[in-house]
């Protein structure tokens, strides 16, 4: 495999992962508030709940897929031998 074959393999691998966590990410963000409604009529810490779930739950999530891309970032590195030179 040529060098420029390993590189485009790499950036697809990437490109895919990328794709991945912004469609999970535009997907959970399009599709909860539908539940919203339903859900606000219980309370949490005097927070209707629907808005406290969203509102807590958009930063945790958005860490874990930080947290997964990066994990995946790694793998990708790993599995086409890309390191950092300086």
């Amino acid at each position: 495999m040529s060098d420029d074959d390993s590189k485009q393999a790499y950036w697809r691998s990437i490109s895919r992962l990328s794709l991945a966590m912004t469609l999970t990410l535009a997907g959970i963000m399009i599709i909860f508030p539908f539940f919203i409604p339903g859900l606000n009529s219980y309370r949490f810490l005097r927070f209707p709940l629907g808005y406290f779930i969203l509102a807590h739950g958009a930063v945790i999530l958005l860490a874990i897929l930080i947290y997964g891309f990066f994990g995946g970032q790694q793998r990708a590195d790993r599995v086409h031998n890309m390191t950092i030179q300086f």
